[in-house]
């Protein structure tokens, strides 16, 4: 037996003990419709919100709804959770969803891609993608037929198109060709939070035409002023609106226990009040890793998958007060290994030394040090950094605030990572 195959065997002593097969959690959620069922299992809590959205598409009238909550928050996987209802128990209505790239500059061709990959049996549909470069589900050809005296042949070609000039025709065609089977369309564009506020303006004011047409729309966007209200005040585009906000700690336990359990085989997945359901942690350890999370579902992931991972390595029958410092040192570790550019690390201290900073803390020795005249030079590098989850946004009204990710070490923490840093995984 090679060295490798005996480390495997080693882990999957440890992950027997633990009664799991897998590190279930993950950074975000699937990004298909197809993915919803993995979802489903983990998915907990937001009944307000999910009941608030269902409603609305109860009516006739075609709706545009406006899910919004900061960064790891679970926008994402609460619109694909809605979607993938709808798609269940809603059978006269088609969904999409797709994901907007950082590149994208409007929203009607990425509507017309979301809407075709879901008509897969739509030939002209299928010609949309091809000609946008991506790959059908099924191949766009022309069937040809050949007669010579003494036989038919028969052939296919794949029919060559020109890309759509005007994508929002494109996409108001192909809304009517699936009218005719579904009686409402809704399409679910996410990760507006992740352009430029100039860009989501100029995108959206394009796209009114497109949002009060026939379909029905979901947007994501995260809470600061700017997107939330072009969309609900300057131009009127959104009916309904659904803001996320941290989970409370029961239904973070709640989430942890249905993590955990989807890694368990049916027969030993255990509810939330039985101590054995959040294995290999114990009870007091799991109430500290969701209260470490502060109710963001992507720091509960980020944490449980590094503090596992750690674990893992220690070969460790439990998740102790001990083996979870130890995995909160990792996490910070790891968190802070990542690429960062020396402007990121001048940013990065400046914050953590500050304790927080916004445009109105920010002094000019700051700035000077930083080599930039204005706070709005550094922003793109506190996005950058709320993305690598090392800082986070402040749900401040004001001005735009960022704070330590509470997946970092504080100050109180440092010495024992400190004394660690020398130490082998």
């Amino acid at each position: 037996m090679s060295e490798a195959d005996h480390l495997w065997d080693n882990l999957d002593l440890v992950f027997s003990r633990w009664g799991i097969s897998e590190i279930p959690f993950t950074e975000s959620a699937p990004t298909t419709l197809r993915q919803a069922a993995q979802l489903r299992e983990v998915f907990t809590g937001r009944i307000q919100e999910l009941e608030t959205a269902l409603t609305a598409f109860r009516g006739r009238e075609r709706r545009r709804l406006l899910v919004y909550g900061w960064y790891g928050i679970g926008k994402t996987a609460f619109i694909l959770e809605l979607l993938s209802l709808l798609r269940r128990k809603a059978r006269d209505t088609l969904a999409t969803y797709i994901s907007l790239p950082r590149e994208a500059e409007d929203l009607a061709t990425f509507a017309l891609v979301a809407l075709a990959r879901e008509m897969e049996d739509d030939e002209w549909a299928q010609h949309v993608l091809q000609q946008m470069g991506l790959r059908p589900r099924r191949r766009p050809v022309e069937k040809r037929t050949e007669v010579d005296a003494k036989f038919v042949k028969t052939s296919e070609e794949t029919v060559p198109v020109s890309p759509p000039q005007f994508p929002t025709l494109s996409f108001e065609d192909l809304l009517g060709r699936a009218l005719e089977k579904y009686k409402r369309v809704v399409i679910a564009i996410d990760d507006l939070d992740k352009q430029a506020p100039s860009r989501v303006r100029e995108m959206l004011r394009s796209a009114q035409g497109l949002l009060k047409g026939e379909a029905s729309f979901i947007l994501t966007s995260h809470p600061a002023g700017l997107t939330r209200d072009i969309l609900t005040r300057d131009l009127g585009l959104i009916d309904t609106a659904i803001q996320l906000e941290t989970l409370d700690n029961a239904t973070t336990y709640r989430m942890l226990v249905n993590y955990l359990n989807s890694a368990r085989p049916e027969h030993a997945r255990r509810d939330p009040d039985d101590p054995r359901a959040v294995m290999p942690f114990t009870p007091e350890t799991a109430h500290a890793l969701c209260e470490r999370s502060e109710g963001v579902p992507r720091y509960l992931n980020r944490l449980g998958s590094y503090v596992l991972t750690k674990a893992a390595l220690l070969r460790a029958d439990r998740i102790t007060p001990e083996v979870l410092r130890q995995g909160l040192e990792y996490t910070d570790s790891q968190l802070r290994s990542q690429h960062l550019t020396s402007e990121d690390y001048y940013v990065l201290e400046l914050v953590l030394g500050k304790g927080s900073v916004s445009d109105e803390t920010v002094t000019l020795d700051d700035l000077e040090r930083l080599k930039v005249k204005e706070f709005n030079e550094i922003m793109p590098i506190l996005e950058k950094l709320v993305q690598l989850d090392l800082l986070r946004r402040l749900p401040t009204e004001g001005a735009a605030e960022f704070g330590p990710s509470p997946l970092l070490l504080g100050k109180s923490e440092k010495p024992s990572q400190e004394k660690s840093s020398g130490e082998g995984a």
